[in-house]
């Protein structure tokens, strides 16, 4: 049992490294997308891929780095940073995921424009 956190942190830390690194989806959109807006999307994927990182590492010290049964400040800061940073990725989702949701209508809607031509 004492493996699994350890699995969680490093599934976690590998994805935000891969996302932050070698994930070029958002880069591909340039063509069909804004380059203002595509360059948010891109920041925002690394500021998700970031905090992926760092859930990573902050899990880790929380579970591992500090003891339950003896509460100290490390302890307190490790757990609040895991806290933090999950509403944190979900508003950084959240925001691509509404990017997305306008690159969509846009699409939808230049397609029945040309249709109707």
């Amino acid at each position: 049992m004492e493996m699994i956190p350890a699995i969680f942190c490093l599934l976690t830390g590998a994805a935000g490294w891969f996302y932050l690194f070698y994930s070029r989806a958002a880069h591909r959109l340039c063509g069909i997308e804004n380059q203002r807006i595509n360059l948010a999307r891109i920041r925002l994927r690394r500021m998700g891929a970031g905090a992926m990182i760092l859930l990573a590492i902050a899990f880790a010290v929380g579970y591992y780095g500090t003891n339950v049964r003896e509460p100290t400040l490390r302890f307190g800061i490790a757990w609040g940073c895991v806290l933090l940073l999950l509403p944190v990725m979900l508003g950084i989702g959240l925001a691509d995921l509404r990017l997305t949701r306008k690159l969509k209508q846009a699409a939808a809607q230049l397609k029945s424009g040309n249709e109707l031509r």
